[in-house]
């Protein structure tokens, strides 16, 4: 008889002990019948029960042991009987429902769902020396198992995800296919496959497998938490499980980086999910990283607003420099602060096109390329403004200052910077009293106002009818090809066949990057949807892409599992499985497959040890600040956009953000750029990388297929990983190009730099 086992064990392993026929726990304790006499010539027998489970499933048989004893001393060779009240809840393994106890008077029996849901009682018996029974009662609940024991051979299920990472924004999802075959390695089909995951949503796609032996499903999120999930895949008793990491959100905290003793100024929390939406209602712990470094007194926790933004007050009140920590939803920032009697701090920056801010409480406005940004400092020694003339020296990190250095005039010290291409900078200013380094630095952003070129793409090109989507997306730059922010951009749509687009309008953001969703209907001539995506204050400039509706002939499935192959000492290989069906689900043999893999972000920052709540090593991990013995304490490293914004492979005018005179992060992978299926419609494609990017790059996989003029396309976005054997180990540094801990990008937290 062949068993399922489909679903994971439900409940931890409790004990409840009882007399005679129990009461409902998980561990019985037995007494003689009194119905058998039991004599006083020698003492009976006892029985205690436990179950390591309450609940058996099909994925999960349970395990009851019998413990006997006599005066307190266990009985060794003696039989003990089982009997199920309800034979259809669940089956004994072995099917006798007898077993032996060992030296320790202990004997186990496995408990197999049965075909039967519900609550039921497991009674255990014994001899006594006189011939009378020592009995026990345990009950147990069964799941059911609506399959029984009819079905398709069964010997081995492998589950792949498309993507090893989801945004917690919640707009994407992974697919999920399980791959089931039998003792002959042939694809099963009518097997039935049931998928379960640790949080998050799963919607079941199909769960009967048909000629192409998959089943698949869709793994959603509307936690925003990072957090790593698990997905199970049973048919029967074989299951598989992949890891799927919710990625995305994360906090940006500002705010001056020193403090005076006894003063008082506002931090400005951000928390945003993976698309960069406001988080809002969600509480947010405050902490410091170095204790009593420096005294620095802060709520423990706000609680954001319904832009995903917290104002708190930080007041220094002791000398020395700490951390301010903030942490939610699984995301960590750290913003050192530094405690003296001076007070050093930003009290004004005018962007010169209207907007006039104190940057110590309100994030630092845009200023256009044709504009220019004044930024003043307030230097206070005990609250009395420094003798004037004292020196400040500025630097910047994207364009020019109107002076490297400037004196005080009643403690206030200014300069005015300018740029000629867009991006983000970092001006810090710094000055000295002699014994102590004071410095301070404000982070905005440069931005391009006039829009000369549009371009319209759409992914993917061809989609299905009936619900379908496309999404289409649209970079504006100007005559200097610097990419434009905070343009609006109106989408319409001309398409006779019911589709439709959302949403109408959309802002570009730092890459110039807007986009919309179109959505299917019916079937479309060849190139007969056209989406127009216009600049609202700039009606000339627009750009538009055409898109086909039709019904596909052949399916791609993407997926990858949890390992990563080590090549050598220096390279990496993750791998991807790709299957191609057509419309019945049958496998097509010698599709040609065209794969490319593209650098989308990159990080910066530092690797650092992890430590649990009790000081204990849990693993390395990647963090935007670098470790001291006095902060242990884990930020999010910095992302940056692929350089090569076009994706042509050449360093054009605007490109090279961080001035280092090459694209970054430039090819991080090398791959085959053409794959063909075998007989059973699955390909594999090999990703390269030197280990030293690992955890560093994130890259977009995309397979096209193309037969008899039908095409598909299917994508995702991952980082590329590190093997957890080289992030577990306390006193080795994973693999790294740099000397010491700082990553292959660099550590400076500033896109514009290349250090």
């Amino acid at each position: 008889m062949e068993l399922f086992r489909r679903l994971s064990f439900a409940m931890a392993l409790m004990t409840l002990v009882g007399c005679g026929g129990g009461d409902g726990g998980l561990s019985s304790e037995g007494n003689p019948d009194p119905d058998n006499g039991g004599g006083n010539q020698t003492a009976p027998r006892v029985i205690s029960l436990t179950l390591d489970n309450n609940l058996v499933t099909a994925a999960a048989p349970i395990e009851l042991t019998a413990t006997v004893t006599q005066d307190n001393q266990p009985v060794a060779n003696t039989l003990v009987s089982f009997v199920v009240d309800e034979p259809m809840l669940a089956s004994l393994n072995p099917e006798n429902g007898a077993a032996s106890t060992n030296a320790d008077g202990v004997a186990t029996i496995q408990i197999i769902v049965g075909t039967l849901a519900g609550a039921g009682t497991i009674r255990a018996s014994v001899l006594n020396d006189d011939d009378s029974q020592s009995t026990a009662e345990i009950v147990f609940t069964s799941q059911g198992n609506s399959i029984g024991n009819e079905g398709p051979e069964v010997t081995s299920l492998t589950l792949f995800a498309d993507s090893p990472q989801i945004a917690s924004s919640g707009a994407g999802e992974v697919q999920l296919t399980a791959l089931v075959k039998d003792s002959r390695n042939n694809l099963v089909e009518g097997a039935t496959v049931s998928f379960e995951v640790s949080s998050g949503e799963v919607e079941v796609e199909k769960a009967e497998t048909e000629t192409d032996g998959l089943a698949s499903a869709k793994l959603t999120t509307r936690n925003p938490e990072n957090r790593l999930v698990t997905i199970t895949a049973s048919s029967g008793s074989i299951t598989d499980s992949v890891l799927v990491q919710v990625v995305g959100t994360a906090i940006q905290l500002n705010g001056s980086s020193a403090l005076a003793i006894n003063d008082s100024t506002d931090y400005v929390l951000n928390l945003r999910d993976s698309d960069g939406n406001g988080i809002a209602n969600q509480a947010v712990n405050l902490s410091l990283a170095n204790g009593s470094s420096a005294q620095i007194d802060i709520p423990s926790v706000v609680t954001t607003d319904f832009t995903g933004q917290a104002i708190f007050t930080a007041t220094g009140l002791s000398g020395g420099t700490n951390s301010i920590v903030a942490e939610a939803l699984g995301a960590s920032e750290n913003l050192p602060v530094s405690v003296q009697s001076d007070s050093f701090l930003f009290t004004a920056f005018d962007n010169n096109n209207g907007s006039v801010v104190n940057p110590s409480n309100a994030l630092a406005p845009d200023v256009g390329l044709s504009k220019s940004a004044d930024i003043t400092l307030t230097w206070l020694d005990n609250g009395t403004p420094v003798e004037d003339g004292t020196r400040v020296d500025f630097t910047t990190t994207r364009g020019t200052l109107s002076a490297l250095s400037g004196t005080t005039v009643n403690g206030q010290v200014s300069v005015t910077v300018q740029a000629d291409n867009a991006g983000p900078a970092v001006v810090t200013f710094t000055g000295g009293d002699g014994e102590t380094a004071l410095s301070n630095l404000l982070t905005f952003e440069f931005v391009a106002e006039t829009v000369e070129t549009v371009v319209a793409q759409a992914s993917p090109a061809s989609v299905e009818p009936n619900g379908e989507t496309s999404v289409i997306s649209v970079t504006l730059r100007d005559p200097n090809d610097n990419l434009v922010k905070g343009k609006l951009v109106d989408f319409t749509l001309d398409d006779t066949n019911g589709g439709s687009i959302f949403p109408a309008s959309a802002i570009t953001d730092s890459n110039g990057n807007a986009s919309t969703v179109y959505t299917s209907n019916v079937v479309s001539a060849q190139e007969g949807v056209t989406v127009t995506a216009t600049v609202r204050e700039q009606q000339d400039k627009s750009s538009s892409v055409n898109l086909t509706v039709a019904d596909r002939e052949l399916f791609i499935t993407l997926g990858t599992g949890n390992n990563i192959v080590e090549v050598d000492t220096t390279t990496y290989n993750k791998q991807f499985t790709v299957f191609v069906t057509d419309v019945d689900s049958a496998p097509v043999e010698n599709v040609s497959l065209t794969v490319s893999a593209v650098p989308t972000r990159y990080y910066k920052g530092y690797w650092a040890r992890l430590f649990d709540a009790t000081g204990s090593f849990v693993r390395w991990t990647t963090s935007g600040r670098a470790q001291s013995t006095d902060d242990l304490s884990i930020t999010s490293p910095i992302s940056c956009t692929n350089e090569d914004v076009n994706r042509n492979g050449i360093l054009d005018a605007g490109e090279d953000i961080n001035g280092d005179g090459i694209l970054t992060p430039g090819n991080a992978v090398a791959i085959q750029g053409e794959v063909t299926t075998d007989e059973q419609g699955r390909a594999l494609v090999d990703i390269l990388y030197p280990q030293s990017l690992g955890s560093w790059v994130d890259i977009e996989l995309v397979i096209k297929a193309r037969v008899e003029g039908t095409e598909d396309e299917e994508f995702t976005v991952f980082t590329i990983p590190t093997s957890a054997e080289d992030l577990t180990e306390e006193d080795v540094i994973p693999p790294t190009q740099n000397v010491g801990i700082t990553g292959p990008f660099g550590g400076v937290q500033s896109c514009s730099s290349a250090l």
